[in-house]
């Protein structure tokens, strides 16, 4: 039976789920678009690096990966805010970061009706 540590670990992942909701759609497409002031994923982006460096107990358990590029990106670290500036770059990590965090809403689901037992 899981613990309530499992869940405990997962807060912050709602935070993130609430970000890509609007991009689910787009992150799936990977068809690029020429003169966007920004590109179609600025926003979000910038949103998910701040969000990756908060103390949410939902980033410990994240592949190292993601917070280390958010930290270098703040820290404007030039190689990794150049390679940030092309929106197919940002698109890649974005969607990367939406499959890990599907990964984790589908299981935390799935503990929920396990402890909820049979209906």
């Amino acid at each position: 039976m899981p613990d309530k540590s499992d869940t405990s670990r997962l807060q912050g992942l709602d935070e993130y789920l609430v970000l890509f909701q609007p991009y689910e759609q787009q992150l799936k497409d990977f068809a690029g678009r020429e003169r966007e002031y920004g590109g179609r994923f600025a926003l979000l982006f910038r949103q998910v690096v701040r969000l990756l460096t908060r103390d949410l107990p939902v980033n410990d358990l994240m592949p190292r990966m993601y917070r280390n590029m958010a930290l270098l990106y703040l820290d404007r670290d030039k190689d990794t805010v150049r390679h940030f500036s092309y929106e197919d770059n940002r698109h890649f990590f974005l969607s990367e970061l939406r499959e890990w965090l599907a990964v984790r809403e589908r299981g935390r689901v799935i503990r929920e009706m396990s402890q909820a037992g049979p209906v």
